[in-house]
């Protein structure tokens, strides 16, 4: 029996604040006990651009600042916006409090879960499918283990769903504040992930099907408004506005300069192939849609063409990455096959929901001419995932089978994000263990020095280290230098020194970067976390000597 229409926002947020309820429980079981986790690989840059926000309100990337060793300016670098800068600075003026970090990402998820069973309920799925929907944002291991850094593709993926809810709500009712309220919540998904700007012409295949108000003669701004157009348009003008006001002063280099600086064709042929793995091994796409669609999905002519179309670009991939193990280059070609039934079938029916949703999950494609393509860049597209599948399961989710199965991707995703995170905590906690050494050394009255970068660099800084670099100044005879994770300046140019303390980190467990793990990167491997035996990292502590008398 279908549930009864909601009535206005208030019944719409209600009935989806209750739906995503179960989901939002156990993303607090899981996330609270980890509030105090350290922070972690990319962290540090946005960090860094709260600290100097409080400086320079306006310009998140107006500095300089050592980038694994080499000076940079963040402003010629940095390809994502200004949102997460500004999300951090409580963080920051709390002295670099883990827990306030947290606490944002944690909020931004429950906005996140509310937000895409909300737009399940707009889009027409009924009170159990939002639920699931909401339920399987959480479940994705991506969403789980960036919920627990200080990184922007949560709130990206927040302020995703809540401008496209705003949009549904706009499309149905006309309501002004509605069409501002998603443009401004769009503009932000925008300005936290760049790419996200993609959703825009996503929502526009899908809103061009709206023939409720029909096209007056001379009256074009009233005809743009029944396309619903209007916050589209909006949520463009703001993202440039904020663009054009964030940029460096000094250079007026703006964030858009830097992302088409930083884009190169080497990495496209990977990163591509990474892409439809990312969504079988990182989200509970490609498990699920496969035994839903059932019999469809194999009978299709698609599925065989895009299965084999998958197995080349794996190939092709293949020789310019890492990985060309035959499980993976087969779930490479299940995963395009998967994306390329959900945009075929939709475009077959005529059915513009499907077909906004199934390009709504191809948005981060565009980012393979970037250095990598990891499974964090998926996570704005989570919500479209989570509906496409409710809306598939339908009436199916009072089958025993179906929810079975459900049920066990369910469970798997969360405990495979759970392992993510407790693998990340691992990973970062020797960046704090670098910053607690920096301190120590500077208590002593020695001037020190930090090699190296991710969490790391942000706790030695901020223990009173200065970044070793590639330029001067230089560390003096009689200085120490600790070197953390990414270390390699004082390895390579620096041969006179004698250790004074070293600390390994290594042994069985569990990994999400290097040994085959690419949860941060995909160039690492194609599992988002693996088990691994080898060292994870080192914190030693140095003192520089007097260069060695030249042999006569």
């Amino acid at each position: 029996m279908k549930d009864a229409e909601p009535n206005g926002t208030r019944s719409v947020m209600g009935w989806a604040s209750a739906c995503a309820s179960p989901a939002g429980l156990v993303a607090l079981v899981i996330l609270l006990p980890l509030l105090g986790k350290a922070f972690t690989i990319d962290d540090v840059t946005f960090l860094l651009q709260a600290r100097h926000v409080l400086t320079d309100l306006l310009h998140p990337t107006a500095f300089d600042m050592v980038f694994h060793g080499v000076p940079v300016r963040l402003s010629h670098e940095m390809v994502t916006g200004p949102v997460m800068a500004y999300l951090l600075v409580p963080a920051v003026l709390l002295g670099g409090a883990e827990w306030a970090a947290h606490a944002v990402q944690i909020a931004l998820l429950l906005v996140g879960t509310v937000a895409t069973a909300a737009l399940a309920i707009r889009l027409g799925l009924n009170r159990a499918q939002a639920a699931l929907a909401s339920m399987l944002i959480v479940a994705s291991p991506a969403v789980l283990g960036m919920s627990a850094t200080a990184m922007p593709d949560v709130p990206a993926m927040a302020f995703a769903a809540a401008g496209m809810e705003r949009l549904a709500a706009w499309r149905h009712n006309r309501q002004w504040a509605a069409g501002a309220s998603a443009a401004l919540l769009l503009a932000l998904a925008a300005l936290s992930r760049p790419h996200v700007l993609l959703v825009l012409p996503c929502a526009a295949v899908w809103l061009g099907g709206d023939d409720s108000a029909r096209r007056r003669p001379l009256q074009w701004a009233s005809a743009l408004a029944s396309r619903s157009l209007i916050p589209l348009a909006g949520a463009l003008a703001l993202a440039a506005i904020v663009v054009y006001a964030t940029r460096d002063p000094a250079s007026g280099v703006t964030i858009t300069a830097a992302t088409v600086g930083r884009v190169g064709l080497q990495t496209v042929a990977f990163n591509l192939a990474s892409f439809p793995l990312q969504w079988m091994v990182a989200f509970p796409l490609g498990l699920l849609w496969i035994p839903l669609a059932g019999g469809r999905f194999l009978r299709s002519h698609r599925t065989p063409v895009s299965f084999n179309l998958g197995i080349v670009l794996a190939w092709i991939g293949g020789h310019f990455g890492a990985w060309t193990d035959l499980p993976v280059v087969i779930l490479v070609g299940v995963g395009t096959a998967v994306l390329a039934d959900i945009i075929g079938d939709a475009w077959e029916r005529r059915d513009r929901v499907q077909l906004m949703l199934g390009f709504w999950l191809l948005i981060s494609a565009a980012a393979a001419g970037y250095v990598h393509l990891p499974p964090k860049l998926l996570v704005p597209s989570a919500p479209a995932m989570a509906i496409l599948i409710a809306r598939l399961a339908g009436g199916r989710l009072r089958d025993r089978m179906p929810l079975r199965w459900i049920g066990a991707v369910v469970t798997a995703g969360l405990i495979i994000g759970l392992l993510v995170i407790r693998a990340d905590a691992v990973l970062a906690e020797i960046g704090r263990t670098g910053g607690q050494v920096v301190a120590e050394e500077v208590k002593k009255g020695e001037r020190v020095w930090m090699d190296g970068a991710w969490g790391f660099q942000w706790y030695a800084m901020k223990a009173g280290a200065r970044p070793l670099a590639e330029i001067a100044p230089f560390p003096a005879p009689g200085d120490v230098v600790v070197a953390g994770l990414q270390a390699r300046l004082l390895r390579e140019k620096y041969p006179d020194k004698t250790l004074l303390s070293q600390r390994l980190f290594d042994g069985a467990g569990g990994r999400v970067h290097g040994e085959g793990a690419g949860f941060f990167t995909n160039w690492a491997g194609p599992w988002p976390w693996v088990w691994g035996h080898g060292e994870i990292g080192r914190i030693e502590a140095w003192r520089i000597d007097p260069p060695a008398a030249a042999a006569p």
